[in-house]
């Protein structure tokens, strides 16, 4: 080691190529540097200064391992002499190196703790033409998996499955970097290399999901807290071992996942190839958009002062008078972690926590905030290095109980992307078709400002068994397909099959992907069903490349339910069944609905002429909080004839989560007043009798409700509000309270509030009437809840009628037409007839 570096290092490699490399497939010249060792700015000028950094090169390549340490830490190759290299797997140095002199990134680093960016502000998109508008279909391929078979199962892929594109990468964090700041690339470079071949598209995704095991052991303050539970037992850090794990306040992270991000995007983000970009991967499940941490409440407090500039202003708006919980200063707030009174999770409550809520609603919007941060931080590095290809990320189900809001996390980014699992470990059956429908197109609805009409992504859609411990549901023969094409139908025009081949090893060896582990290749039913999916989408991509066009938008807002997760006020209380409780009716009907946020609308700053432009019908389930601005524009909106559907308990708190004196402004606009309230906790429910119906399709003179129930009193002056379903017990019922109202404007606009969980199918004929009132295109109501009709127009102005059955039983569509299990059938649609 004492002799020149460069000079031995030169007769080294000239022993490597010969003796060390020889078994490697590719060819000297194709070589490139596959490991990067960082230089350190401190570094000496000479060799034998370096000589003590090296530890644990006791190998038959001692003194070239040595030599290609210190010269790469002394730039004697730099970046193009390491082209001579490829394949250097066995490379296993440990390189005690852990500076981040990177100024660029610390300054987005640090750019994290300012306050947060609008979730509506228009950003920059990815300018490639991959991003606009176009039908991608896909694998999720884990090749770290099965490193043996990448050039024989990538053959297939493209050339008998027919994919268009592999996803790779999103866990490949300790693959890619197996020791601080000590970089391989060999592996992805082959995989890339290989996909390039075969003119493979891949998504690639950053791999900050995980935390390597060597980032946990130097600070494990990585990882975040968990909650308390209601009982009084103390939140835990996990142990290192499973993902979503960190910490979406921890700076340290913030450094190190910033890190591998920017190697990647300097690598790959010119690769033509690499034409999507997945952002970090399913934030916010399992639990992980939650932080109790010591980390987590040091920028909760930064977050406070930031927001109200004084300790006083915090105690006013959140009222903590109340029990004496009065605040001298920021220091002394905590995050809302266990308290007297204490007790079991309640409801929609993600965790049971007994503080002011105020501090409730503040800290799932700090939480939300902290998850949008880390999302832009990944997404300004990316965008840095002008990467080619387009920025996602994945988003899994059950997102509106979350304290994340999604529409934040899109709004820097080129279009959604949302997995999609039907059903999954320990499911008895499928969820339905219209809450699938729904969920849909709330990801529709979270596209960026800046690129409207994008269309979304399935990167993940189940083709098999799911379960980590407990397997669920396997779908039968052709459910895939349907389910698949239901994504297409309601705006999706990329889609990946999760997954390639079902793992060997891990926590998801029970997630069956095409291949079954057992499965040779290019055989066995789902993968003649991905096939059949890949044609059925192909031979129709005229249709789903068409923007889907509502007149009827379900508005959510973020401050809503928030408020509702952090006092469910029912132990019967979902706000996704609220949702539904309104959108089904007009999905049964075969309208296109947008589900979009009220902030959205507001941001738009469309007066109500505007918005009644784009929208007919207004649906507003449970809309506990509502914005003064919103408020006025839906009285001005129905003034000019839009129609209003309201859920209950509208417009009964301010936008600090504290309850208004006023009386609700929304049941005012619907000629009603709210003289009784009672929650309607599991398994309570009472009976309602229907008092006028404009539709023939009910038939039913009596229906049920659950959840909770205004008792509604008909205020208006005029003879236009009329009572729909009626209470019939010995309460409300002798009281003379009605359930469900409907006012009608000197406009023609219709104001219905309905005060209570009533069956969703009791409102099918009111959303027939409306549509047909308004003019609106619709399919037709079907014969089963297991058949969706939706009309699309295609790119040429073509239109269609797309049916799907996803029941096992065959079925009638609105038309007349059978359908079979699982049939889709897509015909032009004459909309004269």
């Amino acid at each position: 080691l004492t002799v020149s570096c460069q000079s031995s290092v030169q007769m080294a490699l000239e022993l490597a190529v010969r003796d060390s490399f020889a078994d490697q497939r590719r060819a000297d010249s194709q070589m490139s540097d596959s490991v990067y060792l960082p230089v350190s700015a401190s570094s000496p000028a000479r060799c034998n200064g370096q000589i003590t950094t090296i530890r644990r090169l006791v190998t038959s390549f001692g003194v070239l391992v040595a030599c290609l340490v210190l010269a790469s830490r002394q730039g004697v190759f730099g970046r193009d002499a390491h082209t001579q290299f490829r394949s250097l797997a066995w490379f296993n140095t440990v390189v005690d190196e852990s500076s981040f002199a990177d100024i660029r990134l610390q300054e987005i680093v640090a750019g994290m703790d300012d306050a947060a960016p609008s979730a509506y502000t228009p950003r920059k998109i990815g300018t490639s033409s991959k991003c606009g508008r176009r039908l991608v279909l896909g694998v999720d391929y884990y090749p770290e998996a099965w490193p043996d078979e990448i050039d024989t199962d990538m053959e297939a892929i493209k050339h008998d499955l027919g994919a268009d594109f592999i996803r790779i990468g999103e866990f490949m964090w300790t693959l890619l970097e197996p020791r601080d700041n000590v970089l391989n690339f060999t592996f992805l470079d082959r995989v890339i290399d290989t996909a390039e071949k075969l003119d493979l598209e891949v998504m690639l995704g950053t791999p900050t999901a995980t935390v390597p095991a060597w980032l946990y052991e130097a600070d494990s303050s990585v990882f975040a807290q968990g909650p308390d539970a209601g009982e009084g037992f103390a939140g835990l850090q996990s142990v290192y071992g499973g993902r979503n794990q960190r910490s979406f306040h921890s700076s340290k992270y913030h450094v190190h996942a910033a890190r591998i991000v920017d190697k990647l995007a300097a690598r790959y983000g010119q690769r033509k190839h690499v034409t999507f970009w997945q952002i970090d991967n399913e934030m916010g499940n399992e639990q992980s958009d939650l932080d109790f941490s010591e980390t987590a409440r040091s920028k909760w407090l930064m977050w406070l002062k930031a927001k109200y500039a004084n300790i006083s202003n915090l105690n006013d708006a959140w009222g903590t008078r109340f029990w004496s919980v009065t605040y001298d200063k920021f220091e002394q707030v905590s995050t809302p972690r266990f308290t007297r009174p204490g007790g079991a999770v309640q409801g929609e409550e993600e965790w049971r926590a007994n503080h002011n809520p105020g501090m409730l609603l503040d800290y799932r919007h700090f939480l939300s905030e902290g998850i949008t941060k880390f999302t832009n931080m990944q997404a300004a590095i990316l965008r840095q290095h002008n990467v080619s290809g387009c920025l996602t990320t994945n988003i899994n189900g059950g997102f509106w109980g979350r304290a994340m809001d999604n529409n934040g996390i899109y709004g820097n980014l080129d279009f959604p992307a949302y997995d999609n699992y039907p059903v999954w470990g320990g499911s008895l059956a499928p969820d339905s078709p219209a809450n699938v429908a729904m969920t849909l197109d709330t990801v529709r609805g979270w596209t960026s400002e800046a690129n409207q009409g994008a269309g979304f992504m399935v990167p993940e859609q189940l083709i098999g068994a799911q379960g980590h411990d407990i397997i669920g549901y396997t779908p039968r023969p052709g459910q895939i397909i349907a389910w698949s094409a239901q994504a297409f139908l309601h705006g999706a025009t990329s889609l990946g099959f999760f997954r390639y081949r079902a793992a060997t090893h891990g926590q998801e060896m029970f997630c069956y992907g095409i291949l079954d582990q057992d499965t040779p290749v290019g055989t066995g039913r789902k993968w003649q069903e991905a096939k059949k999916l890949y044609n059925l989408a192909r031979s129709h991509e005229n249709i789903w490349l068409a923007p889907l066009e509502a007149q009827v938008a379900l508005l959510y807002g973020m401050d809503s339910i928030f408020s509702w997760n952090a006092q469910p006020q029912s132990t019967a209380f979902n706000f996704q069944t609220e949702a539904l409780r309104m959108y089904y009716p007009f999905w049964r009907n075969g309208a296109v609905v947008d589900v979009i946020s009220m902030e959205r609308v507001l941001h738009r700053n469309w007066d109500a002429a505007e918005l009644l432009r784009k929208y007919k019908v207004l649906l507003l389930p449970a809309p506990i909080i509502i914005a003064d601005r919103l408020a006025s524009l839906l009285e001005d909106y129905s003034k000019l004839g839009g129609d209003i559907w309201v859920g209950f308990r509208a417009d009964r708190k301010d936008m600090s989560n504290a309850m208004r004196r006023a009386p609700s402004r929304l049941a005012k606009l619907a000629g009603v007043t709210i003289e009784e309230i009672e929650s309607l906790n599991t398994p309570l429910e009472v009976q309602l009798e229907r008092t006028m119906s404009n539709a023939a399709f009910v038939e039913n003179v009596t229906t049920s409700a659950t959840v909770w129930r205004d008792g509604l009193r008909i205020t208006a002056n005029d003879s236009r509000t009329k009572a729909l379903w009626t209470y019939t017990d010995e309460f409300f019922g002798k009281m003379g309270l009605a359930a469900v109202t409907k006012r009608t404007r000197d406009s023609g606009g219709e104001v219905l509030y309905v005060g209570t969980g009533i069956d969703q199918a009791a409102l099918i004929g009111e959303a027939g009437h409306a549509l047909q009132r308004h003019k609106i295109p619709c399919a037709g109501p079907s014969s089963s809840e297991n058949i969706e009709e939706l009309l699309r127009t295609d790119t040429s102005g073509k239109i269609w009628r797309v049916a799907i059955n996803y029941g096992t039983n065959k079925g009638t569509v609105a038309d007349g037409s059978l359908l079979q299990p699982y049939e889709i059938d897509i015909r032009p649609q004459n909309l004269s007839s």
